[in-house]
């Protein structure tokens, strides 16, 4: 399941100022909070382009969210030190 910056913060318990500082201390994202391309970080982070309707302007506006895939989730908990605890889905035999 892929997330925003905003879900991610709060499945890592933190505040999303708090990961937007991290995240650009770790250069995954610029100060106009961008995702910096980088082989580094591919497979963990990517752009979802998106648009809304601007009656200003008589069309659509289109921006980009960054979103965090699942590996992208763990390697952020690894690299802020957070413990994660992986569990078996229900209903499946160990």
């Amino acid at each position: 399941m892929n997330r925003t910056v905003a879900e991610t913060a709060s499945v890592l318990g933190l505040g999303q100022r708090k990961l937007f500082a991290k995240l650009r201390e770790l250069k995954v994202i610029d100060h106009q909070r961008e995702l910096i391309s980088s082989p580094r970080h591919e497979g963990r982070f990517y752009t979802d382009t998106r648009s809304r309707w601007d009656s200003r302007i008589n069309g659509y506006s289109h921006y980009g969210v960054v979103m965090v895939t699942e590996a992208g989730v763990a390697w952020l908990a690894n690299e802020l030190g957070i413990p994660v605890t992986c569990t078996q889905p229900r209903g499946t035999a160990a």
